[in-house]
């Protein structure tokens, strides 16, 4: 299962014998580390991690610490306020910004630990999503998922198709594979109010160098490039599986219905593991899926597309980053740093992706070459060559989003993604209520309420 708790290597594993084994020695400089990985799983194998640290740092003692991801900002903010606040941070990168702006993180820290990993390891995309317009580092970029457009890549190769990079790629592939007599159909895009078609749209919009707000906080939505994108959804829509389609709609794809799909890295272990898949191989999501047995080709038979063009390159995902907190305490700073470097160490951070195989991605481009990362339990990376991988993992390099632009926090587009109004914008487009023009026209002026409400 995804969740289950990965191989950890014999250096690593001898160490946290070792930790239980001490149990009495207590570290004399203590180190807070919040997390967003709060499941049980996850906690046991990051607490192993933490013994392992403080075995070769026996000065140093780690406490974790779940926090739920949607009270991280309210649970910073107390501390901050108490004056006990945690020495490291582990969350989505917008929120290591947030904080940023706020003071409260470390820029020196961060910037010694990225230098001390070694800053051309990194996928630039991934430095930048955390790095102010100064190019100061609000934190350290840890590991993230990526979305692309996952094709059936011998089907392509049957009628002569180039891999679905660019926009014209797509729509070509999209209505020569569409043969929905037959029971296949040509992509999946989401058709319904929700997170997923939000997030299909936003790469598109994204390679199409579409704004939701400026950085100065101004509207900017109601734009040529943003009717052009509402258009193409709305064109590629035609080719999608009947009915409201989310991201449940993968179902199609696993059955062998459907020629291509925008999905993120975290259905890597539904092509390689049948009790993963299961869920998907039945007739009992959809009136025209009757199920079908798992397919133990089709991870050679599927190719994705991580960077899209339309007018620009652009990837789509979400990154996950460390952060170090600003205490005043010069002694548990520079033990919070050791502990953020130890888990970069290629034992520990493979132990770290391996808790949710495609979901958790390195940020480090040699990882991908070294074999212990296509170890983990389930058998999920072996399954992968090293340039597929790497192939999703480009993404990180144009990584865009309506929440960061230019080097700076846009908070604006949050409040505008929890409101709906592209999921409404969408629907409202696809059921024929309106035109794309007057979509794109009414889906602005409601974020421009949004954003007057909260003044």
């Amino acid at each position: 299962m995804p969740n289950s708790v990965p191989r950890i290597l014999p250096a690593l594993l001898a160490a946290v014998v070792l930790a239980l084994c001490a149990a009495g020695a207590r570290a004399a400089v203590p180190v807070t580390f919040w997390t967003t990985e709060v499941s049980p799983d996850r906690q046991a194998v990051i607490g192993y991690l933490a013994q392992a640290f403080m075995v070769f740092n026996p000065d140093v003692e780690v406490r974790v610490v779940g926090v739920e991801e949607n009270d991280m900002a309210r649970a910073m903010a107390l501390a901050q306020a108490e004056g006990l606040p945690p020495d490291v941070v582990g969350c989505a990168s917008n929120l290591v910004v947030a904080f940023s702006n706020q003071g409260w993180m470390d820029e020196a820290g961060n910037a010694r630990v990225i230098d001390a990993v070694g800053r051309d390891r990194f996928f630039a995309g991934t430095l930048r999503r955390v790095s102010m317009s100064d190019g100061k580092p609000c934190g350290i970029p840890f590991n993230g998922w990526v979305q692309g457009i996952w094709y059936r890549k011998d089907w392509f190769e049957a009628a002569g198709l180039a891999p679905p990079d660019t926009w014209e790629h797509i729509l070509k592939a999209a209505k020569t594979l569409h043969d929905p007599a037959n029971g296949r159909y040509g992509i999946l895009v989401g058709t319904r109010n929700d997170a997923y078609a939000e997030q299909v749209f936003t790469h598109l919009a994204k390679s199409a160098g579409v704004r939701e707000v400026s950085p100065e906080g101004k509207v900017v939505f109601d734009s040529p490039a943003a009717v052009r994108t509402l258009k193409f959804y709305a064109e590629l829509a035609r080719y999608t599986p009947p009915g409201p389609q989310w991201w449940r709609g993968r179902d199609y794809y696993l059955q062998g219905r459907l020629a291509m799909m925008f999905y993120s890295s975290f259905i890597m272990d539904d092509f390689v593991v049948p009790s993963v898949a299961a869920d998907s191989l039945t007739g009992d999501n959809f009136e025209d899926l009757s199920g079908a047995p798992f397919d133990y080709e089709l991870p050679d038979r599927t190719g994705m597309v991580a960077i899209l063009t339309g007018t620009r390159k652009a990837g789509f995902g979400v990154l996950h980053a460390l952060g170090l907190v600003k205490t005043g305490d010069a002694a548990r700073s520079e033990a919070a740093r050791r502990f953020v470097r130890f888990l970069f160490r290629e034992d520990a951070y493979v132990t770290w992706l391996h808790m949710v195989p495609g979901g958790m991605l390195p940020v480090l481009r040699d990882i991908v070459a070294h074999p212990t990362f296509y170890c983990d339990v389930q058998g999920i990376f072996h399954k992968y060559r090293r340039e597929r991988v790497e192939a999703i993992l480009a993404g990180f390099d144009s990584l865009k989003s309506f929440e960061f632009e230019d080097g700076r926090l846009i908070p604006q587009a949050a409040r505008i993604s929890a409101a709906g109004v592209i999921g409404r914008m969408i629907v409202d487009t696809l059921d024929g209520r309106t035109t794309p023009e007057e979509a794109v026209r009414e889906a602005a002026e409601r974020m421009r309420e949004i954003l007057e409400e909260r003044r």
